[in-house]
């Protein structure tokens, strides 16, 4: 494969896209495991990893200056991409993105729009807005499974729990990255919580809202609505969160930083895993 070619896909971040698709499929198999398998289902994920895809091309076009400090491996920053590539593909996706949800529903084509929307709208304003800009990108976290929910019809109180536990972890993990991006974040302006407060206090904000998530996470076991069988795959997830808090809590350096973002990340993975294997089989 041409290195270029690879470099292009590099810039949708495929895991992060496939995991806000997944995140639809597990709002659809709360709210109606019989759609699991539908057409709608398949509609529902190539509209969450094409929009999450356009995103990440268009935050990585508007931080090409940032990236030379901050990421200087990221294709665009690198050069290996022209800006007029990277935009082509992101505009490909968007559309794709804006027609599987107009097949789906009007209403999904307008939570789509908004959330396309924003995701421009943070990079020309709310990224310099400190925990403002952090919100924008969290509710990008939780809305897929909002997203999932609508096509259904049934919103259920699991599927507002799962959004809200995506959105406080969501927070934190984009709170630990400004500690990392302290460096670049300056050249450009942005008010981040690491520069306004300082790494520590980022460091405890983004703790916090870790916590919370964790505490959170077991309301669904509370008013049984997840299985027995899949709390310890919960659990496991909390464990990564707890243990990321920890670390964080040691060492918040810009490269332990780094590697605590991927550790939520993981955590994140295991919770779509474990709602998603309790929706299918439980109900």
């Amino acid at each position: 494969m041409n290195f270029n070619l690879i470099a292009l896909l590099s810039l949708i971040r495929p895991i992060n896209s496939f995991m806000i698709g997944l995140a639809v499929v597990v709002g659809i198999a709360i709210g109606s495991p019989d759609m699991l398998f539908s057409r709608l289902t398949i509609y529902g994920f190539i509209t969450g990893f094409s929009i999450s895809s356009y995103s990440m091309i268009i935050n990585d076009i508007y931080d090409i200056e940032i990236d030379k400090v901050n990421q200087p491996e990221r294709p665009l920053a690198k050069q290996i991409i022209s800006i007029n590539s990277a935009l082509s593909l992101s505009l490909i996706l968007l559309l794709i993105g804006l027609t599987s949800s107009l097949i789906i529903s009007y209403s999904n084509i307008i939570i789509t729009a908004i959330f396309s929307f924003l995701s421009w709208f943070y990079n020309i304003w709310g990224k310099k807005q400190g925990i403002i800009g952090n919100s924008i990108v969290a509710s990008s976290m939780s809305i897929p499974f909002i997203f999932g929910g609508v096509i259904t019809g049934n919103i259920s109180l699991l599927v507002w729990s799962i959004s809200l536990i995506a959105f406080l972890s969501g927070m934190g993990r984009e709170i630990i990255k400004t500690i990392a991006d302290v460096e670049g974040d300056k050249i450009k302006g942005i008010k981040s919580v690491s520069i306004q407060f300082g790494p520590r206090n980022a460091m405890l904000v983004a703790c916090g809202f870790i916590i919370i998530s964790i505490l959170i996470s077991f309301i669904p076991v509370y008013l049984n609505l997840i299985q027995i069988y899949y709390i310890p795959l919960l659990i496991l997830t909390d464990l990564i969160l707890i243990y990321s808090v920890f670390l964080l809590s040691k060492n918040y350096s810009k490269s332990e930083s780094l590697k605590v973002k991927k550790y939520i990340l993981y955590a994140m993975l295991f919770g779509l895993i474990t709602f998603l294997a309790n929706s299918m089989i439980v109900w």
